[in-house]
C-alpha cells in the first residue's frame, strides 16, 4: 500500500497544524524530511512497543526511501494514534473502516514541553540576533550612514595605494 493513496483531507486542518508543528520539531536538520534517526527519537514519545514502531515505519516509508515527508508523517501519526487505541498496526489499518477524520492526534509524552522549550530558545536567539535583547550599541549613532560610507571608501582607496 502506498501512503499517497490516503488523502491528507482525512486529517482536519487543526490536526494538520499540530502535525506540522510536530514535524518541524522532529525534523532536526530542517531539510523537510524525517529520517529514521529523527523518527526513532520522536516516535519513542508515543510509548508504543519497538515492534509497533517498526511496523509504523515500514508502512509509512512504503517506498523505502529512508525518510518520511509530511504526508507520510501524518499517516504515521494516525497509525500511532490507532495503535494507542488498541488497534493492531497493519498495512490495511489506514484503509479500513476506521473514521480517520475523527481520529485525535496520538499522545506523545513530553512533546509539548520540548516544543515550548524550543520556541523559547528560538525567540531568545531571534532577539539576540536582531539586537532587541541588548538594545543598540552606544556607538550606533556616532556616524551618519553617509560618513560611514566615506570612511569605508577612504579605507579601500588607501589599501589600493598602500
Amino acid at each position: 500500500m502506498e501512503i499517497a493513496s490516503i488523502p491528507i483531507t482525512t486529517c482536519s486542518k487543526e490536526h494538520q497544524q499540530i502535525y506540522q508543528e510536530w514535524f518541524n520539531y522532529a525534523d532536526a536538520d530542517t531539510d523537510g524530511r524525517i529520517t529514521s534517526n529523527d523518527a526513532t527519537k520522536f516516535f519513542a514519545m508515543s510509548n508504543l512497543s519497538r515492534q509497533d514502531l517498526k511496523q509504523v515505519w515500514a508502512i509509512t516509508d512504503s517506498k523505502r526511501q529512508g525518510y518520511l515527508g509530511f504526508k507520510e508523517f501524518i499517516a504515521a501519526m494516525q497509525l500511532v494514534s490507532l495503535a494507542q487505541a488498541g488497534h493492531a498496526v497493519t498495512h490495511d489499518l489506514l484503509n479500513s473502516d476506521v473514521d480517520l477524520s475523527s481520529l485525535k492526534p496520538p499522545v506523545m509524552e513530553g512533546l509539548d514541553a520540548l516544543i515550548a522549550k524550543k520556541k523559547r530558545k528560538e525567540k531568545t536567539s531571534e532577539l539576540e540576533s536582531n539586537g532587541s535583547l541588548h538594545g543598540p550599541s552606544p556607538s550606533a549613532n556616532w556616524f551618519s550612514s553617509k560618513s560611514a560610507k566615506n570612511v569605508k571608501v577612504k579605507v579601500e582607496v588607501h589599501q589600493l595605494r598602500g
